[in-house]
């Protein structure tokens, strides 16, 4: 995408375009809270489910995520930089996590590496049952991190960066 037009003015990103597209894709701006309706994993399998443990009336997206010693469902809040999440087991502060779909087990895909530890990654969740990487939230696969993002259309869309460090000096 160009930063600049032919005269070198800055493009600004077109509001009314993304405010489109989010909608489409299930994502809703509430006050100061970005709402995720919809999300699939790279087999077009839904993670979000009215049954779902609800945060704030909304159904969780629903993950299965392998440590160590533990392999569990775990419920995360569908607001982006909401820290509220359902398990029956704690990992361990800063452990690396294996994330599958809860339907077909399938492991989400790295994204892109995090800076939060040295084997942290991005891993992305789609939406779209395509598995378009255009149209992702990219979580961290760290445990007590944070950190995440929305791509729409290939642009940065809503990040949040993590509160917590869980680097290990």
């Amino acid at each position: 995408m160009e930063i600049f037009d032919k005269k070198g003015k800055l493009i600004f990103p077109d509001a009314k375009r993304f405010r489109k597209i989010a909608t489409e894709k299930g994502i809703i701006a509430q006050e100061k809270k970005i709402l995720i309706q919809q999300v699939y994993c790279s087999n077009g399998h839904p993670l979000v489910h009215p049954q779902n443990p609800k945060f704030d009336n909304e159904p969780g997206i629903h993950l299965i995520c392998e440590g160590e010693t533990i392999w569990q469902s775990v419920y995360l809040s569908p607001f982006q930089g909401d820290c509220r999440k359902e398990f029956k087991k704690e990992f361990k502060m800063g452990e690396i996590l294996q994330i599958y779909c809860p339907e077909c087990h399938t492991q989400f895909p790295k994204f892109a590496p995090h800076d939060c530890q040295s084997d942290a990654m991005y891993l992305a969740l789609f939406f779209d049952q395509e598995a378009n990487y255009y149209n992702t939230v990219c979580v961290c696969n760290v445990w007590g991190c944070y950190a995440s993002f929305l791509r729409l259309a290939g642009e940065i869309f809503s990040e949040v960066r993590t509160q917590i460090s869980t680097r290990r000096v």
